[in-house]
């Protein structure tokens, strides 16, 4: 279970089902994860027109989800290439964003900010990811899972 103040507009998370979702919105007990605006358009009858008539009717349909019913999505290697990151030594992993390089260390814990001196807290899972990458870099990550 994932908890709203983990996420944000346009985190990644799974369903049950195994379905990977977009944030659009959270909510107190739920997060909206896709609308659509359905249009029906139907012919109207108007008595004594020659011309034809239609009426339209325009419903949003919202898909939402409980927090208990979304799963974050845990960092494999498979997850790190397709969010552009290059793997060069074993456990060494590369994201250029422009021209800027930054080096992380992909261990059993998870990710961790390549310095010195290791990050402290790592990082598990791609709403994680997204959420570090953006408060510190101001970037997003491409939409490829």
């Amino acid at each position: 279970m994932i908890h709203a103040k983990d996420l944000r507009f346009g985190n990644k998370v799974q369903t049950r089902d195994g379905e990977t979702v977009t944030v659009h919105q959270i909510l107190g007990n739920s997060l909206i994860y896709d609308t659509q605006i359905r249009v029906n358009r139907e012919v109207a009858a108007v008595r004594g027109s020659l011309r034809t008539a239609y009426a339209s009717q325009y419903i949003e349909v919202v898909k939402e989800a409980d927090y208990a019913e979304v799963e974050p999505i845990l960092l494999t290697p498979k997850v790190l290439e397709k969010c552009g990151f290059r793997n060069f030594v074993r456990e060494e992993w590369i994201l250029s964003v422009g021209n800027t390089h930054v080096d992380f260390l992909f261990t059993e814990e998870g990710l961790r900010l390549r310095q010195p001196t290791p990050g402290a807290v790592p990082i598990r899972y791609y709403h994680q990811l997204q959420n570090f990458l953006f408060s510190v870099m101001g970037h997003e990550l491409a939409d490829e899972l």
